[in-house]
């Protein structure tokens, strides 16, 4: 009886501990989360909100007279600036941020880095990507021996604007340049030949993740690589399905009930890969 009743005090015990700290941890939770409000609340102006002043880049130019390369680069950490502080970002901040690289690229059209914030801020914005390409196109006329922004411009038509002939003129461009991944050129006759999507996506993805400077950009790369990966692995799937039961599945989750897969893949952006089954297309709605 004397030990039932040791055992019953020291689960009871136990179980005031951890609502103790279970409060302690609450508590502790709503005093850092007001503190990262006040935090936030406090922030520079230039964090909050993005601002660009709406000149035309040729009087930009004008006004700057010999310091338009520092005017250039005043606008371009004032862009990055704000994308890598701001806690949320309107349309109009996009545009603001579209107008401040802009001028900086007009300003000094030689820093890859201006060209490097366009695609990995600008371009992966939905209704950007034809403004982000007309302005790596610019820059890779200027940069005639670089062949990244040529490679970036050859991306973006691929992957966003669905232009496969101009996708193709841009890599063989950047194909021709010194320091070119062999890859460009077998990508751009692919491109020329209408092959399959999908995996020029991922030899797209994976030149550009490698070559990555920024360690979130490269990241964020390896995210939408994986994304493409898995979308191949369903599509082989689909395949061996149709191979099989003679007819295309319904749902994707007919490859797993069928035993075609063991189970879908995973998506680094947490959202579910969608699937047409007229027209026997596989996308995902990640960021």
């Amino acid at each position: 009886m004397g030990i039932s009743t040791q055992r019953d005090h020291l689960m009871e015990a136990q179980s005031n501990l951890k609502i103790a700290i279970s409060v302690l941890l609450l508590v502790a939770y709503c005093i850092s989360f007001s503190h990262v409000q006040k935090l936030r609340a406090d922030l520079p102006p230039e964090t909050k909100r993005a601002e660009a002043l709406t000149l035309d880049p040729t009087l930009l130019k004008v006004v700057s007279g010999p310091f338009k390369g520092l005017a250039a680069d005043y606008l371009n950490i004032k862009a990055s600036v704000f994308m890598g502080g701001a806690w949320e970002v309107t349309d109009e901040d996009w545009e603001a941020v579209y107008t401040l690289l802009k001028q900086s690229l007009y300003l000094d059209p030689l820093f890859f880095q201006t060209g490097y914030y366009i695609q990995g801020l600008l371009s992966w914005r939905k209704g950007m990507h034809g403004k982000a390409n007309d302005l790596l196109k610019y820059q890779a006329e200027q940069r005639y021996w670089d062949w990244e922004p040529a490679f970036y411009v050859g991306f973006n038509c691929f992957y966003f604007l669905h232009d496969y002939e101009l996708a193709a003129k841009y890599l063989k461009m950047s194909s021709e340049r010194p320091g070119a991944p062999q890859i460009a050129s077998a990508l751009a006759a692919r491109m020329a030949q209408k092959a399959g999507h999908t995996l020029t996506a991922i030899a797209l993805l994976k030149t550009m993740y490698e070559n990555a400077q920024d360690e979130r950009q490269k990241e964020y790369y390896g995210k939408r690589l994986e994304v493409q990966l898995g979308i191949h692995e369903i599509e082989q799937a689909i395949g061996r399905y149709q191979k099989s039961q003679g007819h295309s599945p319904l749902y994707l989750n007919d490859l797993v009930e069928s035993g075609t897969m063991k189970k879908l893949p995973d998506n680094p952006f947490d959202t579910p890969y969608s699937y047409d089954p007229d027209s026997g297309k596989v996308t995902s709605d990640g960021r």
